[in-house]
């Protein structure tokens, strides 16, 4: 029977695969040394029809490899093509663009081989070349949308967000299409144009209700804007058609941390916890439930991370220090070393759990090994704050000033070590016109902190200036009114003004705060009270 009358049938069902199947079998028929598709491959090594039959069908199995031999085997141009296709498939982009240029040379399949071209630098980053290609084929096919909203695609990518404009804006003239309204709003985003952007989502909204990143944008763009209760109505809209949405439900968690609504956000938190058991997402949830003090929950929403790391650790370890669980955050501390990544903040809260402890000799044991290591890195300046404070505090105020000294070598406006050594140089009455220059300093960079005001304040007291030193104290009594040393000090400041009462109230309420009101503290009540 001949091949036509075999496989007729099949042709006019238009079954591919069958044909192929068919062809074999006729082909190798009576060949039984050998596998029928290894005799029907060398039957048909001539004809280029058959080749491309074969690969056509290898290439539907995906079976890009063996397609490509049979299509490498065809000196024309539609192998050519799928040479450069299938190329481009397999991530080979370099054989793709020399099967390309063959085309192009040719003249054959060039607006195919051009916008396959597009793709392929496309992928490899290469986008002013893909702009090029793109521009090309707009020229040939001046009405078709699609090659224009890929070139405006491609402008917003090199941040030509103008350009992408241009396109888009005339791709609405004759009407209105949802995914250029969608392509516009990131242009006009771009070029910093939010009332645009605000415009052209919210067209695509009211011509598709359903389209999700449109909402997302539309919250994020009022967001911006400071519209914060629109955004939260936008991302509101979102959830009520997809309840589920993780990424809605993310942004609103984050609208409601940037405006303080921290029970909001944790809400919202719960939700994606309980689709998800993303570690990143749980980490979140733990550090806002610890940021409100719900410690025990916390504990809870980090024990659930299978695999607990270096960050885990850290976050148990606040939990059990806010619960007075010193030993089992001390427990979890001990994982975190120096040279890990929370290195620097494990020092710090170890420091301050040994305190809590009442353990002081350790704490300064702690901070110094962690100054040891830091310092020459030129990092954890925090280490150094506590350490000359500990320091002062334990009546080695040589050595405190020493570190703050040091600081001020790699950092000579760092206020916070601006302010230790001025204050101390006023304590002690020596350099006053140095230690007003450093806390003056010190104040611009942080003109509202209650703690330099106070030292500002005393700095003016010894150089005997109590009214312009009563100024600074009022006002960092304002700030910070729990502090028995700027208690103290206003009391002395009122006291060299005569006003023995109200400096009496002071160093009475600086007594109060105390947990070990100083002798120097109790002799000025006394005075006063005789």
């Amino acid at each position: 029977m001949p091949l036509s009358g075999r496989c007729l049938p099949l042709l006019k069902a238009g079954k591919a695969k069958l044909l192929i199947a068919c062809l074999a079998l006729t082909l190798v028929a009576g060949c039984a040394h050998v596998s029928p598709r290894e005799e029907a491959e060398t039957a048909v090594t001539k004809d280029p029809r058959l080749l491309a039959m074969l690969a056509r069908y290898e290439e539907n199995q995906g079976n890009w490899d063996r397609a490509s031999q049979f299509y490498a085997s065809i000196d024309d141009p539609f192998a050519w093509f799928a040479l450069a296709r299938i190329s481009f498939i397999v991530n080979r982009p370099d054989n793709a663009l020399d099967y390309i240029d063959r085309l192009i040379e040719s003249g054959a399949f060039v607006d195919e081989a051009l916008e396959l071209r597009t793709k392929i630098y496309a992928r490899k980053g290469d986008w002013h070349q893909a702009i090029e290609d793109t521009e090309t084929l707009v020229e040939r096919y001046p009405d078709n949308t699609q090659l224009k909203l890929f070139l405006a695609n491609l402008r917003i990518i090199i941040s030509d967000f103008t350009g992408a404009q241009e396109i888009l804006r005339g791709l609405l003239v004759n009407g209105e299409d949802t995914m250029v309204l969608y392509t516009l709003s990131k242009a006009c985003l771009g070029n910093k144009d939010l009332a645009c952007a605000k415009d052209a989502l919210r067209r695509v909204i009211e011509l598709k209700p359903r389209f999700a990143p449109a909402y997302l944008e539309l919250g994020r763009t009022h967001e911006l804007l400071g519209e914060s209760d629109e955004a939260e109505s936008v991302y509101r809209q979102y959830l009520e058609l997809e309840p589920d949405a993780m990424e809605a439900l993310l942004v609103l968690s984050d609208l409601y941390i940037s405006t303080n609504r921290y029970d909001d956000a944790i809400e919202q938190m719960e939700k994606l916890r309980r689709l998800s058991d993303d570690p990143q997402i749980i980490r979140k949830l733990a550090l806002l439930q610890l940021q409100e003090g719900r410690y025990e929950d916390a504990l809870t929403s980090i024990a659930s991370i299978r695999e607990a790391g270096i960050e885990d650790s850290y976050y148990l370890a606040i939990a059990y220090a806010k619960l007075g669980r010193f030993q089992e955050a001390l427990a979890e501390l001990s994982r975190i070393t120096f040279t890990s990544r929370l290195g620097c903040e494990a020092a710090m809260l170890r420091s301050s759990i040994l305190k809590d402890l009442g353990r002081h000799d350790e704490v300064i044991d702690e901070l110094s090994s962690a100054w040891d290591h830091f310092s020459p890195k030129g990092g954890c300046n925090e280490v150094g704050y506590q350490l000359a404070t500990e320091f002062d505090a334990a009546g080695r105020r040589e050595e405190g000033l020493e570190i703050a000294l040091k600081l001020l070598e790699s950092n000579p406006h760092d206020p916070v070590a601006l302010n230790f050594v001025g204050y101390i140089w006023a304590d002690e009455a020596a350099n006053l016109d140095r230690a007003f220059e450093m806390i003056s300093e010190a104040l611009k960079q942080r003109p509202e902190d209650p703690y330099i005001l106070d030292s500002m304040a005393w700095v003016l007291y010894r150089q005997n200036k109590p009214k312009e030193a009563l100024a600074f104290l009022q006002k960092a009594v304002e700030k910070l009114d729990n502090d028995p040393t700027i208690h103290e000090h206003l009391g002395d400041v009122l006291l060299s003004l005569g006003k023995r009462d109200k400096a009496l109230d002071h160093y009475l309420k600086a007594s109060a705060l105390s947990k070990n009101a100083s002798d120097g503290l109790k002799e000025k009540i006394n005075d006063l009270l005789d």
